[in-house]
């Protein structure tokens, strides 16, 4: 099987690999912020945080003004979105660094692109709670994920200017 995987990606030339799996990823990420912005208000998940910020401040969630319970939960949306848009950020601070042969880049899209092929599981566990695209979209991607997984990983030495049996040399 490993055989036919080294195959099918030796076929490719490493440099445009790399940089379709960057802009695949740069592409998964902003449909994945989009589809985890829906889940968030969807689940309405800001609201169970405001319920919870005052329990641990020792008021009664229900005796609070629904311009307080607002004005808290607008405070934790933001927080949510600004925490997307720092993730966003540092992939691409990867991406950026594997565009440019880092190993250490490389061990982060490795990493990155396998949780986020067990995080599509997940979300698939809980059923197509945003409709039809969304299950679509998550099945879609445990195998984009994989298949990237198996390129970065089979065109290890190629993408990274390491040659095998010297990892420990970076260029």
């Amino acid at each position: 099987m490993m055989e036919k995987i080294k195959k099918h990606f030796s076929g490719h030339n490493p440099k445009y690999f790399v940089i379709l799996a960057v802009v695949a990823l740069i592409i998964l990420d902003l449909i994945n912020s989009y589809y985890l912005r829906l889940y968030w208000v969807h689940k309405n998940l800001s609201i169970l945080y405001v319920e919870k910020v005052a329990s641990t401040q020792g008021l009664d969630f229900r005796q609070l003004s629904q311009e307080s319970i607002r004005e808290v939960k607008q405070v934790i949306d933001n927080g949510f979105f600004f925490f997307l848009f720092v993730v966003f950020a540092n992939n691409l601070f990867f991406y950026f660094f594997y565009l440019r042969k880092k190993l250490w880049a490389q061990g982060y899209v490795l990493f990155y692109t396998v949780t986020n092929s067990l995080l599509a599981v997940l979300f698939l566990i809980e059923g197509p709670i945003l409709g039809t695209s969304w299950f679509l979209y998550n099945i879609m991607t445990i195998f984009i994920y994989l298949y990237l997984y198996l390129g970065v990983k089979v065109l290890k030495g190629a993408t990274t200017g390491i040659i095998p049996g010297h990892e420990m040399k970076e260029q």
